[in-house]
């Protein structure tokens, strides 16, 4: 058990309090880097809350106590009461338990700590990762068919980083938002690929990153929230109507307190030099946050979009509003993109996918069987 500092330990001790009265929530616990012992003073507070609430899916609220951000993460009950789905695993395995009312969450975390490190449920964890990778790969392939060369070079990104989670399941390693390069470069280190560490870097342009590209990208990064959630704040009744998780996610990342604890972490980032590290945080953030922007900036014009030629979508739906489209597009380093450049970022990523595909099974034989 991580011993936690007072503040945040009285701030639990209110919440669970609050909380443990609510008919519907049968189990709290204390995950990500507070529950794990590597959390900066700028880390926020994740919380798993097991909700017997009729909802479709896991969401996430942001609020703020007593200076401390805190993720209310709800995760629907039912989701036990059949196969454990892999986006959960971490924070069942690396969990401190707060509250439990019939002891099913209790079970439940016993049961992945003797599953998690196993060859099965890696197994399964890592296709997860290989079929989102598939998925932007088709999605990159189709997009620079139609000539929406930044739409590809994007989703190239996207897939590279998915199957790149690979490595990180197999080495065990923790994910984390904002160490996700630390330990991407430590995994590739631990299974001698430290070239696809490299490939990473080139692809995404993160090695390009400087103190001061990273301070410009946070300034740009806070503009284009802004507008969004003034879009968003004008359009209520819309959002309401939108789907669940599409709404649930833009009332997390559109949420003050989101931005606070985002600009908060970035800021802590930058003064310790690792300003690859910050640009990744930031460039990932958005990209969650714009992804369902879209979805209801098409509802509020009434118009479809192609997710296949997202950046082409996003100009047409910014039309009124070219300014915020070319933060976006300088956000996302993606002027200059030309064909030449993102046939050149397909044909190597997709050379790498084919790569980690064919050793998946090899490397978690290799180093998590034991003879």
């Amino acid at each position: 058990m991580i011993k936690l500092p007072e503040k945040i330990r009285r701030t639990l001790e209110r919440i669970v309090t609050e909380l443990r009265v609510r008919e519907n929530i049968y189990g709290i616990g204390l995950f990500g880097s507070w529950s794990r012992g590597d959390a900066a003073s700028s880390s926020d507070v994740d919380l798993f809350i097991f909700d017997k609430s009729d909802f479709p899916c896991e969401y996430v609220e942001r609020t703020e106590i007593n200076g401390l951000f805190i993720d209310l993460d709800h995760v629907p009950r039912k989701w036990v009461q059949g196969p454990i789905p892999p986006e959960i695993d971490q924070k069942l395995y690396e969990m401190q338990i707060l509250y439990d009312r019939d002891w099913a969450l209790t079970s439940t975390k016993l049961l992945m700590a003797k599953s998690y490190a196993s060859p099965e449920r890696v197994d399964i964890r890592t296709e997860t990762h290989v079929v989102e990778a598939d998925i932007y790969l088709s999605r990159a392939t189709s997009a620079f068919s139609r000539e929406d060369f930044c739409s590809a070079y994007l989703f190239v990104g996207l897939a590279l980083e998915n199957i790149l989670k690979v490595l990180v399941e197999i080495a065990l390693e923790p994910f984390s938002n904002s160490r996700f390069l630390e330990t991407l470069e430590a995994s590739t280190a631990k299974f001698g690929m430290q070239n696809l560490f490299s490939e990473f870097l080139e692809v995404t342009r993160l090695r390009e990153a400087s103190n001061e590209s990273v301070k410009e990208k946070l300034k740009l990064f806070k503009n284009i929230w802004d507008e969004m959630q003034t879009t968003t704040k004008q359009n209520m009744q819309t959002l309401n109507s939108v789907h669940f998780r599409v709404k649930t996610r833009l009332n997390y990342y559109l949420n003050p307190a989101f931005l606070q604890g985002t600009i908060m972490r970035a800021n802590s980032l930058i003064e310790n030099e690792k300003f690859s590290e910050a640009s990744h945080y930031l460039s990932d953030t958005l990209i969650n946050t714009l992804e369902n922007y879209m979805w209801l900036k098409s509802s509020i014009e009434k118009v479809k979009i192609d997710c296949t030629t997202l950046i082409r979508s996003l100009k047409s739906l910014e039309e009124k509003n070219p300014k915020n489209y070319d933060r976006i597009i300088d956000f996302l380093n993606l002027n200059n993109i030309d064909k030449s450049s993102a046939d050149q970022t397909i044909n190597k990523t997709r050379e790498i996918i084919l790569k980690i595909r064919g050793d998946r099974k090899v490397l978690i034989k290799k180093h998590l069987i034991k003879t």
